[in-house]
């Protein structure tokens, strides 16, 4: 069906679908800037995530030698036993946090594990590692999260522009050519009938 099916060539309908094209044209340009700053953010977001997979990968290498190293040394019952020295679990609050309209989470630590016994020097230093190593685990995981999230609102605002840009505006602007050439054609077509009355009541006068 043709975008100017049913369509009414008349001056209110003509400023009406200005108006409307007017709104649409603005809330694309909105959409433009959003899909723009979505983009910054989500291309920020990746080289982040870059660095801290490799510094992740880095820490959890050395955290794995010096586990392996308590193990060798102490041997595995008794590492399993001054293990039980590590009390309290890890405790979490995610916590809703946005940009630009894209919710993604936000992890808080409420409790970290404490080493709250004597353990030997190698366990010792082997629990610090992987300590350590979880804070950097817990923020990857936000990023990726944050990423994954950014990238899906950038790919649904792209289409909406692209649905904007290609389809809808061309179709209002089919619309109100139809109606202002239906206009321009009308005028003429008084313009004409004018002449000819005024030409028919000038003869007549002669």
């Amino acid at each position: 069906m043709s975008a100017t099916t049913g369509v009414r060539p008349t001056k209110g309908y003509l400023m009406e679908m200005k108006r409307r094209i007017g709104f649409i044209e603005r809330g694309t340009e909105f959409l433009k800037l959003k899909r723009d700053h979505l983009a910054k953010e989500l291309t920020t977001s990746i080289d982040i995530l870059k660095g801290r997979r490799s510094r992740l990968l880095e820490e959890l290498r050395v955290a794995y030698r010096a586990v392996t190293a308590a193990y060798i040394s102490l041997g595995p019952i008794e590492v399993q036993s001054q293990a039980k020295s590590i009390k309290s679990r890890l405790e979490l609050e995610v916590l809703p946090r946005s940009v630009m309209g894209v919710r993604y989470p936000y992890i808080k630590v409420e409790k970290e594990p404490q080493i709250t016994g004597e353990l030997d020097i190698t366990l010792s230093e082997a629990a610090e590692k992987v300590l350590s190593v979880l804070d950097d685990i817990l923020q990857l995981a936000e990023y990726e999260a944050r990423a994954e999230r950014i990238a899906d609102e950038l790919g649904k605002t792209n289409r909406k522009v692209n649905a904007l840009e290609n389809t809808i505006i061309p179709s209002y602007m089919k619309v109100i050519k139809f109606i202002q050439d239906k206009l321009d054609e009308e005028s003429l077509e008084e313009l004409v009938r004018m002449k000819l009355i005024g030409g028919a009541l000038a003869r007549r006068r002669e």
